[in-house]
This record gives C-alpha cells, structure tokens and sequence, in this order.
C-alpha cells in the first residue's frame, strides 16, 4: 500500500519504476546520520536594515561578511590541520558544522570558537550587525543540497530560545566534550565567558587583533549609543547588553592600563 501512495505522489515528477528504484536505495542505507560540531548564527537587524533608505548597501556588507565566513574557515581549518568545515547560508542564517574526530575535537572545539570570535567581532564592529547563535553537539546529515538533524535543531533552539542576546551559547554538551579531551595549552575557558544567567559565550572582543583597539571600539559603541536612542527597548536591550560586555572587558584590564576610562554609558 505505501509503494502505491507514493507512486501517486510522485506523479508528474518521477515514474514508478523510479520510485520503486529510490525506495530500494534508500533501504540499502545505514539509516544512520553522523556526529557533528554546529553551530547556528542568526545575524540580528536584517529586517530593518531590508526596510531602510540603505537596503542595498547593508545587503553588500552581509554578502561581504557570508563570503568572509567561507574564507575565514578555510584558512582556520588549514593552519589548524582539522577537516574543512562545511557551511550553509540561508539569508540572515549560517550553519557552520564538522563531522567529529574524537582525536583532535579539542582542536575542533577550539577553531570553531575562534573562527565564530572573529565573525562576531567583524560583522558588528565593522558593519553594524550583531549576532546571537548556539554552538552544540549532535546528529547531522549535510550535504550540498540539505541540512538535517537533530543536532542543526538543538543549534536553532539555543540560539532562538536561550541566547536572547547578541551573543553565541556554548552548549553544557561542548562543555562537556571538551574537558573529556586531554589538556594542553590551550584552554576553551580563556576563550568564552560565563553570562549573569549561567551560559558560556563566546567572547568576541579577544578577536580584536590587539588591546589598542579599545578606543576604537569604545567610540563605535558610544557612536551606536547616540544612533539607537530613539529605538524600541528590545533594541536597546542589545545594544545595553554588548555595553556590559565591553565595560566588563575594559575593568579586566585595569592591570594593563586605564582602559577603564573606554568604558560607555547605556541607553
């Protein structure tokens, strides 16, 4: 009875034999999927910017920074020896996801978090879009034409249901999964932080190529600040969150220097 619905489906589209054939295919498979690195970006504002009298000229700069995902991540898995990351684009969402190998998944852990650093820090410091996402651990099926898991759901919810903010979630199973690697130098703690509500996020303003950017950046939010006055309190909201994260960073360097001075006044 199934073979006959789905051959009435299929009308038009493929013959029965066809079908029959894909139905057979399809049975020989493992009906396994594998286990992935994910992460989920939605970049924040897109709408507005689509409403504006600039529509044109934001929709260049996301082509800019989407195109730089792709370059970015090639050059972070050659430097890093890891598999190539494969990366889906769908309008104002990125999914970023490597198959796992328990051998080097501290080094993958840690190159996505970096390369998800630097995508932050260039999208909304240098064109003005901010992001919120969710980096986890699951089941993926993905290939040049689909996207398909439970692992790709997990990613959205936390991006769409916990992060709230611009900011990107690690989740307790990448926690996890990493302090069962062993240890080297290197440590994912010195590379995300621990938010007022208990999630770790990945911290963005390490990926400033250096600290003598602070008043660079500290001009950009106080010019954000004055921009963004009139907007709803959702917006503000945002806004006041990455205010807290600066100011948090720049009373971290007091040691280094007076950076506290760089610190902004919320909206």
């Amino acid at each position: 009875m199934s073979k006959k619905i789905s051959t009435k489906i299929f009308v038009g589209c493929a013959g029965p034999d066809e079908i029959h054939k894909l139905i057979d295919e399809i049975s020989k498979e493992s009906h396994s999927f594998d286990r992935y690195l994910i992460t989920y970006i939605d970049f924040l504002g897109v709408t507005n910017k689509m409403e504006n009298s600039e529509s044109y000229e934001s929709l260049q700069f996301l082509r800019y920074v989407l195109s730089g995902i792709v370059h970015r991540a090639s050059l972070i898995s050659e430097k890093n020896n890891i598999n190539d990351f494969q990366i889906k684009i769908f309008s104002d969402n990125v999914v970023i996801a490597q198959k796992i190998n328990d051998n080097i998944l501290k080094d993958q852990i840690i190159s996505m978090i970096n390369l998800v650093s630097l995508i932050q820090f260039e999208a909304f410091f240098q064109f003005d879009f901010p992001l919120r996402g969710g980096i986890t651990i699951g089941d993926l099926y993905i290939d040049n034409a689909v996207v398909w898991g439970s692992g790709l759901i997990e990613a959205y919810k936390i991006e769409n249901s916990l992060a709230n903010y611009p900011r990107v979630i690690v989740s307790q199973k990448v926690l996890d999964a990493f302090d069962q690697c062993k240890q080297d130098s290197l440590n994912i703690y010195a590379l995300i932080e621990k938010d007022f509500d208990g999630y770790w996020f990945v911290e963005y303003f390490t990926a400033a190529p250096n600290i003598t950017l602070i008043p660079q950046i500290s001009d950009n939010l106080k010019y954000k600040a004055q921009t963004y006055a009139g907007e709803n309190e959702r917006v503000k909201q945002k806004l006041n969150w990455i205010i807290h994260y600066f100011n948090s960073y720049c009373m971290r360097l007091k040691g280094r220097g007076d950076y506290d001075k760089y610190t902004v006044s919320y909206i």
